[in-house]
């Protein structure tokens, strides 16, 4: 049996990927800091264990703060414990505040890096040995293609995920024939969850967290290296992949959902890639 580690997987988008990953065979460690649902934030480890075993899969909890690192190191001591090795490790975990710089305390930059650029750098620190040892083994980060419009509005918050991509590109050249590679992964549309739900906003805006979990699924089961230091949207990724019916992804069944992300990313490639002089001083 394949297994697979899902941090921040209570709710939405995360719950999801371990629903559908169970479902397609893999013993799945759902791992996250809720271990008691409120009425603020619904759904807990237990609650999604609960769901993926009466449906006769295979998974267990770990009350993950991605903070500590010790709990990081913890939770993939547990998963490899159970499973014996880990095929999989998706990081989904994160904190979000849209403002300005200046309407940022330095207290909430600082608790967005912890949990999405450090929390993500921690887990892959414990992960990677373990894969890079078996020769195998699939990184999903939860981030954004790198563009200038993505940071408008949220500049602070958009520092903290995109040193999540850009762990996704530089790491992708130290994975280069490992067996081991690493992609990021960010939706095309809104995507339901808690937060849609607390907002009230339409199903008509929103497609279902199923895209996202089987764009994920895809990844996982890529056998080649093609998507190694790839960030993703999952909309496109699975049409390359030769879907064609979205329409099953829709909130609302009589409307696609607007698209929030560019049709194209600019390329982070130049003509001199290969021709760095600080490198090749150090060699």
């Amino acid at each position: 049996m394949k297994s697979a580690l899902v941090i921040g997987a209570t709710r939405g988008i995360g719950k999801q990927i371990a629903l559908t990953l169970a479902e397609n065979g893999y013993g799945v460690c759902v791992a996250a800091k809720t271990i008691i649902g409120t009425e603020k934030s619904p759904g807990t480890i237990f609650d999604v264990v609960t769901e993926i075993t009466d449906k006769g899969g295979k998974a267990f909890p770990v009350k993950c703060d991605v903070r500590s690192e010790s709990d990081i190191n913890e939770t993939v001591d547990r998963c490899l414990e159970n499973y014996g090795q880990l095929d999989l490790a998706v990081y989904n975990a994160g904190a979000v505040l849209w403002k300005s710089v200046v309407d940022t305390p330095l207290k909430r930059w600082d608790l967005m890096n912890e949990v999405n650029a450090r929390g993500a750098y921690s887990m892959i620190q414990k992960v990677l040995p373990h894969m890079l040892e078996r020769k195998t083994g699939r990184l999903i980060l939860v981030c954004p293609p790198i563009y200038n419009r993505f940071f408008k509005g949220k500049t602070p918050y958009s520092m903290t995920k995109v040193a999540m991509s850009v762990l996704v590109h530089g790491l992708a050249n130290e994975l280069s024939g490992t067996g081991v590679s690493i992609s990021g992964i960010w939706p095309a549309t809104v995507v339901e969850s808690h937060v849609t739900t607390v907002k009230n906003l339409s199903a008509s805006y929103m497609r279902k967290p199923t895209i996202f979990a089987d764009a994920c699924l895809g990844i996982a089961e890529e056998k080649t290296e093609k998507l190694n230091g790839k960030v993703l949207i999952d909309e496109d990724y699975l049409r390359s992949e030769g879907v064609t019916d979205f329409i099953k992804y829709r909130c609302d069944p009589d409307r696609e959902p607007d698209r929030m992300m560019p049709k194209q990313f600019p390329s982070l490639l130049v003509e001199e890639e290969n021709d760095d002089p600080l490198l090749k001083s150090q060699l």
